[in-house]
Parts: C-alpha cells; sequence; structure tokens
C-alpha cells in the first residue's frame, strides 16, 4: 500500500513540474516586437523602381499627303516607316537638288537622349542601282553642316548629340543629283528610283 502512494505523488510532483515549465515557454513567447517598411522607389508617394525610364524620341508630325505639319509630333517607330514629303523629289533631273526640314525631340520624361542619324535603304524596296549611287546628300544640323555632297552609305550614325528631356533640334536633307557629263548618262538616269529612309536613333543618357 506504501508503495503505491509514494508513486502516485512521484507521478504528481513530475505533473506539476511539466505544468510548470509550459506555463514559463508560453510566457517567453510573449514578447515585445516591431518592425520597418521601407518603399523603393525616388522617394515620393507613387514613386517605385521605374516608371520615369521611360525613353522616347519623335519627329515630326505630317498629314495625309506626307507633309511635316510644324508643331505636331510623331513616333515613326516602325521598320516601315512614315512617308514624308521631300518637294521635288520624284521630278529630279540632273543637275537639281531638293532638301526638307525635320524637326526632332526628345520626348522623354527624365532621361536624356543621345542621338544619330542615317540614311538606310527603305525595307522591301529595290532602289535603282544608277541613281542610288549618282545621289549625293548634305546633311544639316540647326544650320550647321555635318556633311556635305557625300553619298547614302556616308550617311552613317552622324552625332546629333546629346538632348536634354523636351529639347528639340531641326535636321535638313538636302538630296543633289548631279550632272553625270554626257547626255547619254544623264538619261540613263530616266525612271530609276532610290527609296532611301531617315533614320533617327536614340540612346538613353541619365542626367
Amino acid at each position: 500500500m506504501n508503495t503505491t502512494q509514494l508513486s502516485r505523488g512521484k507521478k504528481r510532483a513530475i505533473l506539476a513540474v511539466g505544468t510548470l515549465l509550459a506555463a514559463g515557454a508560453l510566457t517567453t513567447a510573449a514578447a515585445f516586437t516591431d518592425f520597418a517598411n521601407l518603399n523603393l522607389g525616388n522617394g515620393t508617394n507613387d514613386s517605385g523602381v521605374g516608371g520615369n525610364n521611360r525613353f522616347n524620341i519623335q519627329v515630326v508630325g505630317t498629314d495625309a499627303n506626307g507633309n511635316p505639319v510644324p508643331g505636331t509630333w510623331q513616333e515613326a517607330n516602325t521598320a516601315e516607316g512614315v512617308n514624308i514629303n521631300v518637294p521635288g523629289a520624284d521630278l529630279i533631273t540632273p543637275g537639281d537638288t531638293v532638301s526638307v526640314d525635320i524637326p526632332f525631340r526628345n520626348e522623354s520624361p527624365a532621361l536624356s537622349a543621345d542621338m544619330a542619324f542615317s540614311l538606310q535603304d527603305r525595307p522591301g524596296r529595290t532602289s535603282g542601282t544608277q541613281i542610288a549611287e549618282a545621289l549625293r546628300y548634305t546633311v544639316s544640323l540647326n544650320g550647321t553642316a555635318l556633311v556635305t555632297n557625300v553619298t547614302q552609305a556616308a550617311v552613317d550614325k552622324l552625332d546629333l548629340g546629346v538632348y536634354a528631356t523636351g529639347a528639340t533640334g531641326t535636321l535638313k536633307v538636302s538630296i543633289a543629283l548631279p550632272d553625270q557629263g554626257s547626255e547619254a548618262a544623264n538619261n540613263a538616269l530616266q525612271g530609276q528610283v532610290s527609296y532611301v529612309q531617315a533614320h533617327f536613333g536614340g540612346t538613353s543618357v541619365k542626367p
């Protein structure tokens, strides 16, 4: 009888100690907490990572007939490009020069644009070899000549400079068809077409 009572007493003591340990564990878990959150961006309320990194250059807008409309702008950011009227280009004969002014701008909200200009073949078109080789180009930026009386291939990645957001420039492209030196050589150009595309390229620059 005594042995049984002592055994039960020991069990009660062990259970009591276990209960105290469990209560101690619960008390330890109920500690103070705190936290801090930071919204990554430029410091303004609606900012995040990105947003002002939109990069966009534009050229002068054109009407349905390809005539430049000063004060309007367009993207023209397709491989096919947008038509622009160079007055007299379709009627050019040996000894003639035709030209067009092309305003452009950096429309990006924050990034600057390092601009370059090239003349390239129009996609999907094949130029007449003789007239393409005979034409000569003069390209001026805001009245200052960049290249004078050169072939199409020489108008390649001309440096137009860096333009801050909203900054504009005007490129003048003049196209000359020199006299070929003989009546036969001049007449050989009749009916030939050169399909040329003006290409403005821009690379973003952090201000």
